[in-house]
C-alpha cells in the first residue's frame, strides 16, 4: 500500500468517525444498527443517516446592492458549497431543507457546509450542530469542503470513489484555493474553468465523465451539449470589460505599491469580477465597501497578521483566512477606513541614519 493511499484512508476514517456522531447521537439506541453482517449494519446506518440528516446550512454570497447601498446576502452559494451539496445528494441525502448564511456564520442545530470557521468535520453534541468546512484559522492544508464531504461519504460507505468524481473534487479544490494560473481568466469564455458558474453539479459531473482537463477549449458542439453558448458570449463581454476597467483604474492611480506587491483598490465593486481579473495584472486586490466590509486578497504572498495587528492596535478588525485573505464582514460597523487599510499594507520605511 502506498503512503498516499494509506494517508487518504486514515483521513477518511477520521472524518467519517466524527460525521457518524451526527447519526449516532440522534438515535434512541445503538441496537438499531445490530445486524448479522457488516453489510447489513452499514445498510441500516446509511438508511438512518438519510433519515436524520435533514437540516443544512451553506455559505451564501455577499454582493453589493446599489439600491440598498450595502452588501446583502444572496441565496446562492459558490462552487465549493454547490459541489458539497451535490456530493451529499449523490450519497442519497436530501438537502432541500437548506438555509443560506453569511460566510463564516452558522446555523445552530444544522449541518453547516463551507461555513463556521472550522476545519474538517466537527460535531458539537450539546447543540447537535455539525460542520463540514476548511476555513479554520489553524488550517494550512489545501483542501475544500467538497473534498471533505467526498472523503467522508466514502469513509461512511455511502458513496463509491470514481475517477469522474475525483476529477470534479480536484477541480473544485483548485478553484477554491486559486491554484489555476490567473491568465486562464483571459480565455475563460472558452473553458469549463471559466464557465463553471453556469453549470449545475450534475452537468459538471457529466463533463468530468467525458473529459479530464477543465482548461481544454470547448468546441462549438460542446458549447451546445452543455448549454453554454450564451454563457460563453456573456463571459467574453465580462473579460473585455474587466480589462478595460483595470486599465482605466490603473490610470486613475487606483493601484498601490505595498510590501505584498501591486494591489488594486476596488471600492464599491468598481471591478465587478474582483480577484479573478485582478490577478492577471496585479498581486492582490482590496474590495472595500465604506463603513460595511472589506476583503484584501493576495495572489502569492502571505499576510503577516502580527504586523497588521501591531500597526492597527485596537482598531484591527476582521480575520486572516489561510494567510491569503484578510476579511471583515461582521454585523458591527466597520471602524477602519480605506486609507488605514492601505497604510498598514505598505512597507515601513527604515529610519534615516543620523
Amino acid at each position: 500500500m502506498s503512503e498516499k493511499i494509506k494517508l487518504s484512508q486514515e483521513n477518511n476514517f477520521e472524518l467519517s468517525r466524527e460525521a457518524a456522531k451526527i447519526t449516532f447521537n440522534k438515535v434512541s439506541s445503538w441496537e438499531e444498527f445490530n445486524a448479522a453482517t457488516i453489510e447489513e449494519s452499514d445498510k441500516k446506518f446509511n438508511e438512518k443517516t438519510k433519515e436524520i440528516w435533514k437540516e443544512f446550512a451553506v455559505s451564501g454570497v455577499l454582493q453589493f446592492d446599489k439600491k440598498e447601498g450595502k452588501q446583502v446576502l444572496k441565496p446562492f452559494t459558490d462552487l465549493d458549497g454547490k459541489s458539497a451539496l451535490g456530493i451529499l445528494k449523490e450519497a442519497g441525502i436530501d438537502t432541500n431543507n437548506l438555509t443560506y448564511v453569511k460566510p463564516g456564520d452558522y446555523l445552530k442545530g444544522a449541518i453547516n457546509l463551507d461555513t463556521g470557521d472550522k476545519f474538517g468535520v466537527v460535531y458539537e453534541e450539546p447543540s447537535y450542530t455539525a460542520y463540514f468546512d476548511h476555513h479554520g484559522k489553524e488550517s494550512k492544508e489545501v483542501t475544500s469542503t467538497a473534498e471533505i464531504v467526498y472523503e467522508t461519504m466514502i469513509g461512511l460507505r455511502m458513496l463509491n470513489k470514481t475517477e469522474a468524481m475525483d476529477r470534479l473534487v480536484d477541480f473544485v479544490t483548485k478553484i477554491d484555493n486559486r491554484q489555476f494560473p490567473p491568465e486562464e481568466f483571459l480565455k475563460s469564455a472558452k473553458t469549463i474553468l471559466g464557465l463553471q458558474r453556469d453549470l449545475d453539479f450534475d452537468k459538471l459531473l457529466v463533463y468530468f465523465k467525458d473529459y479530464q482537463s477543465p482548461t481544454k477549449e470547448l468546441s462549438p458542439e460542446e458549447f451546445e451539449k452543455y448549454g453554454l453558448k450564451d454563457s460563453a458570449e456573456k463571459q467574453q463581454k465580462i473579460v473585455n470589460e474587466a480589462i478595460e476597467v483595470m486599465d482605466r483604474m490603473e490610470k486613475e492611480n487606483k493601484v498601490i505599491n505595498t510590501q505584498y506587491g501591486k494591489i488594486l483598490v476596488n471600492e464599491n465593486n468598481e471591478l465587478k469580477v474582483g480577484a479573478s481579473a485582478a490577478y492577471v495584472k496585479f498581486d492582490g486586490i482590496i474590495n472595500f465597501t465604506p463603513g460595511k466590509s472589506f476583503a484584501v486578497t493576495l495572489k502569492e504572498k502571505d499576510f503577516n497578521e502580527d504586523e497588521l495587528r501591531s500597526k492597527l492596535g485596537d482598531k484591527f478588525q476582521g480575520k486572516i483566512i489561510r494567510d491569503k485573505m484578510w476579511l471583515y464582514n461582521d454585523s458591527e460597523p466597520l471602524k477602519l477606513n480605506l486609507q488605514e487599510i492601505i497604510g498598514c499594507l505598505k512597507e515601513e520605511k527604515a529610519n534615516p541614519q543620523i
